[in-house]
């Protein structure tokens, strides 16, 4: 077996470096969907209700609805590129963590949001004459709206 050496200067530059990014932040998670405490307004078919809960009915359907899945679909979709986006986000933050999570969450979210606005018009004949339009997330809009993130520590 050959035997290959490598002589590597600036070393202590890099250690400097990374002890410095070390101490921007702790770390953290961002969360992204239907947050606790969204909720439809107390009037309407839908009053009161969790926005997480008719989010899961649109997702996964029910006895009377077909599934929707504009959660899974979009993770499906736009996850690859998260790594390289995040990565993106952390040079131009100058490594902050919570600025690299806000961001992201941001971003997912408006994916997430573009997810429901741009699902397919597949609403019943019965349902497209309640509401007086064809679009198969959207009927107050609050489902919409209320997509948020948080970040966590």
């Amino acid at each position: 077996m050959a035997r290959v050496e490598v002589k590597v200067s600036g070393g202590d530059k890099l250690a400097k470096q990374l002890a410095r990014i070390a101490h921007r932040g702790r770390g953290g998670a961002v969360r992204v969907g239907f947050l606790q405490g969204a909720t439809y307004p107390n009037k309407g078919q839908k009053a009161g209700q969790p926005v997480a809960q008719v989010a899961f009915y649109n997702e996964f359907g029910t006895s009377r609805a077909p599934p929707r899945p504009f959660f899974r679909n979009m993770i499906h979709d736009k996850s690859p590129s998260w790594g390289r986006d995040m990565a993106k986000i952390a040079k131009a933050a100058d490594f902050d963590t919570q600025k690299i999570l806000t961001l992201m969450g941001q971003r997912i979210k408006d994916q997430l949001v573009k997810a429901i606005v741009d699902w397919p018009a597949d609403n019943a004949p019965s349902t497209v004459a309640r509401k007086g339009f064809n679009k198969g997330l959207i009927d107050t809009g609050v489902m919409q709206r209320a997509v948020d993130f948080e970040v966590v520590r």
